[in-house]
């Protein structure tokens, strides 16, 4: 009983004593309070508001019982962190060594035959890269002969993926850290750190609509990608999905979880009252009505499916009879209804009345899909594709339904990539595929966010009989003409083109045979270790492109980003509480905020002046677009409301219907793949027309940035560049650079969205200019109605300066955008400064948060060092006071002003210029003057003004090097514009200062040393004139170590699957890694922490554990300065895949000093 008043208590102390009989009823004691979840409270409290509130307070409370066994936790982890040193013995044998002051017992399991251990997420995404693992470690392990150690395989494993543990890790501490502050008084600075907290997981999800026809396998196709063979109802000849379906991944659970969302049952009433009103039911009067047999089709097949026989002939009232809606109790109390199943073929049978129109059924089974306005389906194990992407089935053209449509239009508009899905064999002849991107480009391009759109081709395996001797080949074959057939049928779509950029990856063409894939998957599973396996991957591969769109969800869920940005701002709440403590009002805060604030306002000031370029821009466009359109508004409207080859008589419902909806009628039925009658958007055509370029470029969804958010992007206090002077307050600086960046990235996402608003605005303005009237024209009833309500339409339309209003409203949205980019800029900005820089040292804040902040500096550094040892992207360290040079033009010397903050660009690759046997040209678009840095190469170049800068890794001449040696790749460089100013060249040197570095300068075969501007801890700095060739090079006699790194490089060993060869390059670490994956064409690069200090000319052996059967030739290798185009591999490691090894141990030795390891990974090697 007294667990019961526990639960009274809580109840009663949160303000929901109305929850209390529903808890008891459900026999919810004390325990069963504590492990509530989810699920749980989705049933106890259906309301979403109620349960919102709940589950704040269940949550507070739940952290404050767990933190004293949280910060147990943590010093336990910490005391208890192990070392394993392997080395082997003199008999070959391992051995392995804890080195702890308390170590712990591994659990050792020995393998289960046939019964393979669950598989890690963790392990899941390695599949992806290396092939499946089929166990654990193999039996000759360091534990012992003929067992296993599950657990440290997996601690060791996780090292290659640390972001899926980090951001785990990083959650816990801030749990507890909003715990502590939850104990303190409320305060500005505890408040504001509060809410820091609480808006670390800002999860805007990326949508994927999935369109097409009936039939063209939508639902199978997603059910395969998910590797569920029934989650989405399909595969029932006659029955169709009806309704919108979103699917993404369960995060709390392992259930299958359907959420219902029903129209209102005021809604349904209004919908069934407009199915008799066209039946003529209700109103007869109109001579000229004609009736719809699609329509009544359409409507008939509502009716039949939620009523049965009970509809023939029945009543509104009749209709609306509750007894019809008993087993949906939900729909009349408008919550929504919820499943949770084990199985995904539960789930799917659970939810098929509710998602599917099934017109062959033979027996009368209620459907309830006519009433549902979305389904949400919840998958789990499912992040590595759906944690931060939904995937939405929607039908092809909205609804009729007033509230489905506008779903269905947020959802369109909220795109971020479109699947376009169709049979192969009619995948270029089929109308209805391209009609749909016809009918929505204008929602997902400028009035929406898509920044790609894929043709996915399905059944490639539906071939004739006499095909199937060489199926193979066959199909091989028509998938590339297929594609290349839709690749030319899109690019001829003009109307479609024209509101895009047209990147290169913004149109994909995907070939699939779902079918096959599931059965090939399953052999797979099956034929272990044999050739048959060999050939169904290749199949799974080639023929059927499933796994790429998979690794396409993969790319765009993003988890490494999502990660790095919730640890990036954790760090700098962290470091604002430690440096609030640590320092008090002093004259360097004084100093240090002055400086910033000049810096807000000059930087508020650039873009104020980009924002005011726009308005000129389209105050100049739409002008000209409210004179075309009264000139032409006679001829748009009739177009609409009065088109040729239409009779009077036979328009009447159109027009009707379409002033009834506010200007807006949709076909249903048949006639529901036509595109919908607007004739709000018919009259802002002209305006439109000629607003879309300017749209493109200021806003473009793929592509180029636009100058807007590239003003956004480029923004920046610097706060980098004052730690130097004033180090007392780094840790504030820390923060407010991490809010800058959040800041920014939310306002990108503002703009993406305010954009769409601001496209809408025309239609949007003219349909309120003339909603008055559309409502007075739908009045007209009886003889000549048709007539009078045209005469309405075009008499309102030119008395009431519809056009000049919807000029004013789309300039009144930019002003609009402006003001909210620059306050927000402005007040937050200004907010944190004050916070950080204003605020006296206060007894307030928690004291003991040291440990957490140590913890995630750890997190923050080794998070940061992983993602940048994957790819060479050095970044640049300026220290230089002055932001000014001066320049030398026609009309003599000028002065010009860059910002030192840095923007980095991603190259575009020169094709023409790059073949297997040449070396890449790269080409960097610097959009004016500023300091710009390239991510493939680590190249910086000061710009003048805008230009085009091309560039490429080249051969040295070493009969021009003399007693030097290269120190880093020579670049040839050129810029048509002439307005690079400075070049950053990387370096490698783990000094500075090391008074060995020169700068080469190479013209027409000479060569001159140039005396370098600056030598930053990552670049060379020096002043150019004129641009050819440039290159580091050191004195011949340095051995001084360098920073270097170790990349691999996994391939297969001919026509021979079971075997892999693992490349192992050594190599200074300013060589761009585009360059090595250039040459190595055919290899799996493997993403590994490669940095490591090599000392050059040193001799490094390589040592290959935990696999039985390797080879590794050489046995040592010297490691060079290794710029020239070709790099070759310093040891390569003959592997037999098939015997049993899932992962080896790296590990580089320095022979040179007994063996020492300076460099350790553990690779998966499929």
């Amino acid at each position: 009983m007294a667990s019961f008043d526990f639960v009274r208590d809580k109840l009663t102390e949160w303000n929901h004593r109305d929850l209390i009989q529903r808890f008891e009823d459900e026999e919810i004691d004390e325990e069963g309070f504590l492990s509530l979840e989810e699920t749980d409270l989705m049933k106890l409290i259906p309301k979403a508001g109620p349960r919102c509130r709940f589950r704040k307070k269940h949550n507070k409370y739940l952290k404050k019982r767990q933190r004293h066994n949280d910060d147990m936790n943590i010093q336990e982890a910490t005391s208890l962190s192990a070392t394993i040193k392997v080395s082997k013995s003199s008999s070959g044998n391992v051995t392995g060594e804890m080195v702890n002051q308390e170590p712990r017992q591994k659990n050792i399991l020995k393998p289960l035959r046939n019964q393979p251990p669950k598989r890690s997420e963790t392990e899941r995404s390695l599949d992806t890269h290396f092939g499946t693992l089929e166990g654990s470690v193999p039996t000759t392990d360091m534990f012992g002969v003929g067992e296993t150690v599950y657990d440290h395989l997996v601690g060791d494993l996780c090292l290659t993926l640390p972001e899926i543990e980090t951001k785990t890790e990083v959650k816990k501490i801030m749990q507890r850290v909003e715990s502590k502050l939850d104990d303190l008084p409320s305060t500005k600075l505890i408040d504001f750190l509060r809410g820091k907290i609480q808006t670390l997981e800002k999860d805007k999800k990326e949508i994927v609509g999935v369109f097409g026809k009936t039939g063209a396998g939508k639902s199978f196709l997603i059910n395969t990608i998910l590797g569920e063979k029934k989650l989405l109802p399909s595969g029932n000849q006659g029955a169709c999905t009806s309704v919108m379906i979103q699917v993404e991944a369960n995060m709390t659970d392992s259930k299958y979880i359907a959420e219902i969302e029903f129209i209102t049952e005021k809604e349904w009433k209004e919908e069934l009252r407009s199915i008799f009103r066209d039946r003529s039911y209700e109103d007869g009067n109109d001579e000229d009505q004609e009736r719809d047999d699609d329509d009544d089709d359409d409507d008939d097949e509502k009716i039949s499916a939620l009523y049965g026989k009970d509809g023939r002939g029945a009543t509104l009232e009749e209709l609306m009879d509750r007894k019809h809606f008993r087993e949906i109790p939900e729909f009349r109390l408008s919550v929504k209804k919820i499943f949770l199943c084990d199985t995904a073929e539960e789930l799917s049978e659970k939810i098929t009345c509710y998602t599917r129109s099934d017109t062959q059924s033979d027996t009368f089974k209620r459907q309830y899909w006519p009433l549902v306005k979305c389904i949400t389906i919840k998958v789990p194990n499912s992040k590595d594709l759906l944690e931060h992407v939904v995937l939405v089935d929607l039908p092809g053209n909205g609804d009729c339904n007033k509230s489905r449509d506008e779903m269905w239009k947020s959802f369109v508009g909220n795109c971020s990539a479109v699947w376009i899905v169709s049979d192969i064999a009619r995948a270029t002849s089929e109308k209805e595929s391209w009609e749909i991107l016809d009918s929505t480009v204008s929602l997902i391009g400028p009035g929406g966010e898509c920044r790609s759109i894929s043709f996915i081709c399905t059944k490639t395996d539906d071939i004739e009989e006499n095909q199937k001797a060489n199926a193979r080949t066959f199909i091989l074959r028509r998938n590339e003409t297929t594609k290349r057939q839709v690749r030319d049928k899109f690019n001829k779509q003009k109307e479609v083109k024209k509101h895009f950029s047209g990147g290169k990856d913004f149109l994909q063409v995907f070939t699939v045979s779902s079918t096959e894939y599931q059965k090939e998957k399953h052999l797979q599973q099956e034929e272990t270790g044999t050739i048959t396996k060999q050939i169904n991957i290749l199949f799974l591969t080639d023929v059927s492109e499933i796994p790429k769109l998979q690794e396409f969800l993969r790319n765009l869920n993003d988890r490494s980003t999502k990660t790095s940005d919730y640890v990036s701002g954790a760090y700098g709440i962290l470091s604002l509480i430690e440096g609030a403590k640590s320092s008090d009002m002093t004259d360097s805060k004084e100093e240090v905020c002055q400086v910033l604030e000049q810096r807000l306002k000059d930087e508020l000031k650039s873009i104020g002046q980009t924002m005011d370029e726009a308005y000129e821009t389209f105050e100049r466009c739409l002008s000209e677009g409210v004179r075309q359109s009264e000139e032409s508004c006679e001829k748009l409207m009739n177009k609409v409301i009065a088109p040729r080859g239409k009779k009077g008589s036979g328009y009447h419902k159109v027009v009707k219907t379409l002033c009834k909806n506010g200007g807006v009628y949709k076909p249903k039925g048949k006639r529901q793949r036509r595109r919908e009658i607007n004739l709000n958007e018919s009259l802002a055509s002209c305006m439109i027309k000629l607003i879309d370029e300017e749209f493109k470029t200021y806003f473009p969804n793929e592509g180029k940035r636009g100058p807007i958010r590239e003003q956004i992007e480029t923004f920046t206090l610097d706060t980098n560049s004052l730690v130097g002077e004033h180090p007392e307050v780094s840790l504030h600086l820390i923060f407010l650079k991490t809010e800058e960046t959040e800041l920014k990235a939310k306002l990108i996402c503002d703009l993406r969205e305010k954009k769409k608003k601001i496209y809408s605005t025309l239609t949007e303005s003219i349909k309120d200019s003339m909603l008055q009237c559309y409502i007075r024209s739908s009045e007209h009833a009886g003889k000549d109605s048709l007539k009078r309500m045209k005469d309405e339409l075009h008499h309102h339309m030119k008395n009431n300066n519809i056009f000049q209003k919807a000029k004013k409203d789309m300039l009144g949205g930019l002003i609009n955008l402006k003001d909210h980019i620059v306050m927000q800029l402005k007040c937050k900005l200004q907010e944190s400064m004050d916070l950080s820089l204003k605020t006296p040292n206060s007894s307030f804040l928690p004291d003991d948060v040291t440990v957490e902040y140590n913890k995630m500096k750890m997190y923050y550094e080794k998070l940061m060092g992983c993602s940048g040892a994957v790819q060479f992207t050095p970044r640049l360290d300026l220290h230089i006071k002055t932001t000014a040079f001066e320049s030398l033009s026609e009309n003599g010397r000028k002065r010009v002003q860059v910002s030192t903050s840095v923007t980095m660009l991603k190259p575009e690759i020169v094709k023409d210029l790059t073949t297997h046997n040449h070396n890449p040209t790269y080409r960097l678009q610097c959009p004016k003057a500023g300091i710009f840095q390239c991510s493939s190469t680590g190249l910086v170049f000061l710009m003048e003004g805008k230009g085009d800068v091309v560039y490429k890794v080249t051969q040295w001449d070493s009969s021009l090097l003399g007693s030097r040696i290269p120190a880093g790749p020579l670049f040839s460089i050129d810029c048509p514009e002439q307005s690079v100013r400075q070049l950053h060249l990387p370096h490698c040197m783990c000094d500075e200062k090391d008074d060995n570095l020169s700068l080469a300068h190479v013209t027409d075969g000479n060569m001159e040393i140039v005396q370098p501007l600056k030598t930053t801890a990552t670049h060379v700095i020096v002043n150019v004139t004129h641009l050819s060739l440039f290159g580091l090079i050191r004195d011949v006699f340095s051995f001084l170590p360098v920073r270097s790194q170790v990349l691999l490089f996994l391939r297969p060993q001919g026509n021979r699957h079971q075997k892999r060869k693992l490349s192992v390059m050594l190599l200074p670490n300013n060589v761009p890694l585009c360059e090595v994956e250039h040459l190595q064409k055919g290899s799996t690069f493997i993403q590994t922490s490669s940095n490591c200090t090599l000392t050059p000319r040193g001799k490094y052996g390589l040592c290959c554990e935990l696999v039985a059967n390797s080879t590794i030739q050489p046995k040592s290798g010297q490691f060079d300065y290794d710029y020239s185009p070709n790099f070759h591999p310093t040891f390569q490691v003959f592997l037999d895949c098939m015997s049993g090894a899932e992962n080896i141990r790296l590990s580089l030795l320095d022979r040179g000093s007994n063996d020492q390891r300076v460099w350790e990974c553990l690779v998966p090697t499929g």
